[in-house]
Parts: structure tokens; C-alpha cells; sequence
């Protein structure tokens, strides 16, 4: 099998840039704010390592997922159990969100916590092939330990959100305004977080997406199913209250429960792009 070269060098990019920030981030923190920096890694680490390590139980209450067992989803059980084998990993656990929307996500903090679920409205939707393929896709999310990524991404924003805090904080720091310089260096580091920090994360977001449809491909050696089931996904019109019930997990879900205004900010790449790395992914598969 050909080595796809551009995703592979694009995603060595984004990674290496990941790093070297972490290590300016870590290099300017411990620099600049001798006396504050465990108070900055605690802040921003705490609350972001506490939603990792309770990420499968956070995202199934939030989404109303229900774990099932074999005898209730007997099919379900089976391919995610086939695909667990085919892929070297052990079987997650598995969930239904009884939700019309056809979609599907996965979360977990590690393998033995990994839980994969779909909504009712998939299962309604897809046929045999196009199911196995949605969670092939989600079984590599787990494979490739997609939520430590984000969680790493999302505490590297946090990070310098608040080093931004306490550098402004310092440099606007007046006795007879300190409200004020306190509220100013809150906005800028809030202003870095919903701006370059989301772009960041919704950056990785993507290639992790492309990542996942690679690898659902490559292990059903049927592209042309996860084709068919993005495009029935996007298809099926969506109510307000269906997309709401998921906004929680949106950046965990196959498809986005709502367009964003811009790439840069949106969690997935478009549908025309997914689909065109696929189409490559088959050439790969097919020798031409």
C-alpha cells in the first residue's frame, strides 16, 4: 500500500508545530512567571485533564447515550467486534443515542475505556457496509488516541490563555485601576482562546477526521461505503432539537450537527473534501 505523502507530511507539520509551541509555552512560562507557573499549569490543566479522565462518562450523559449489551444489539456488537480484531484493539464498549440524527462518535480516554456509540437514526439510515464503515471510522479515532490529542491541544490553549492573563495582567497592573487591567487581560486571553486557540484545535480536529476516514477505508478496503454513508448523513434533514441533544460531542461525531461559518473554525473538513481524499484512498487500494 502507497504511503499517502501530502497527509502524511501535513500531519508531521501540524504535530511538530504542536511541540515546538508546547516548548516555547513551556520555555516563556517557567521564564517569565517564576512564582506563578504550578498556579498556571494547575488552572489550565486541572479542569481540561478532569474532562479526559471523565470524557466517556461526561459525553455519554450529556448525549444520552446507553451502553447496550449483546442480546440488545446483537448486530452492532458483531462488527464492532470484528473490526476490534482487525484492527488490534480491544472491544470498546458499545452505546445508542436515541436521537433521529444519523450520526455516530466515539470517546475514551484509553482503549479499555474507549465506548463507541450511534444514534437510533443511523442505524435507521445505513445499510450493512456503510454502518461497518461509519464505525471503522470511529474505531480508528480510538486507534489513533484521537482524544488524547485534543485533550493535549486543549491544554496547550489553556496554557498560554493564561500565561496571556498574567503577562497582561502584570503590564497593565495600576493601583488606581486594578479592576480594570484585570478585565482588560482577561479579554485578551479569552479573545486568544475563542480565535487563534480554536483555530489550533479545529485545525488538529480536521486532520484527525481524515485520519479516521483513511483508516476506516484502508480496514474495510471499501471507501466507496464510507462515501455513500457521509453523503446519506448530510442528506437527512436535521431538526433544531436532534442537533442540540449532540452539540455536546459535535467534535466527536462523524459529521458536524452544524456547519461552520468558516473551515478555519468548523471541527470536520467539508463533505467535497472528505470525499476526494477517500477517491484517492481507493486509487491507493485499487493499484492506480
Amino acid at each position: 500500500m502507497a504511503i499517502d505523502w501530502g497527509f502524511t507530511i501535513r500531519k508531521i507539520l501540524v504535530y511538530g508545530t504542536l511541540l515546538v509551541l508546547y516548548a516555547l509555552a513551556m520555555t516563556v512560562l517557567f521564564a517569565l512567571f517564576p512564582d506563578y507557573w504550578f498556579m498556571i499549569l494547575l488552572f489550565s490543566g486541572g479542569f481540561v485533564f478532569l474532562q479526559y479522565f471523565l470524557s466517556d462518562r461526561l459525553v455519554l450523559w450529556s448525549t444520552g447515550a446507553r451502553v447496550v449489551s449483546v442480546n440488545e444489539a446483537p448486530r452492532l456488537h458483531m462488527i464492532i467486534e470484528n473490526l476490534a480484531l482487525k484492527m488490534g484493539l480491544p472491544k470498546p464498549k458499545v452505546a445508542i443515542v436515541g436521537n433521529d440524527m444519523p450520526n455516530a462518535f466515539a470517546t475514551g480516554r484509553n482503549y479499555r475505556n474507549s465506548v463507541v456509540a450511534v444514534t437510533s437514526g443511523l442505524l435507521n439510515r445505513l445499510n450493512e457496509q456503510e454502518l461497518q464503515a461509519v464505525l471503522a471510522h470511529e474505531m480508528s479515532h480510538v486507534k489513533n488516541r484521537d482524544m488524547f490529542v485534543i485533550t493535549f491541544v486543549s491544554f496547550l490553549v489553556s496554557v498560554i490563555s493564561y500565561m496571556i492573563y498574567f503577562a497582561f495582567s502584570m503590564i497593565l497592573r495600576d493601583d488606581r485601576n486594578s479592576f480594570g487591567a484585570s478585565m482588560a487581560a482577561w479579554f485578551v486571553s479569552i479573545l486568544f482562546s475563542n480565535t487563534i486557540g480554536l483555530i489550533l484545535i479545529n485545525t488538529v480536529s480536521r486532520y484527525r477526521e481524515y485520519g479516521a476516514d483513511r483508516g476506516a477505508a484502508l480496514t474495510t478496503r471499501n471507501p466507496d461505503a464510507l462515501i455513500s454513508a457521509l453523503k446519506k448523513i448530510a442528506a437527512r434533514p436535521v431538526s433544531g432539537e436532534s442537533a442540540r441533544a449532540l452539540e455536546s460531542a459535535k467534535a466527536l461525531c462523524i459529521s458536524p450537527t452544524a456547519a461552520g461559518i468558516l473551515e478555519l473554525f468548523s471541527t470536520h473538513p467539508s463533505m467535497e473534501k472528505r470525499i476526494a481524499n477517500l477517491e484517492k484512498v481507493r486509487a491507493e487500494i485499487r493499484g492506480y
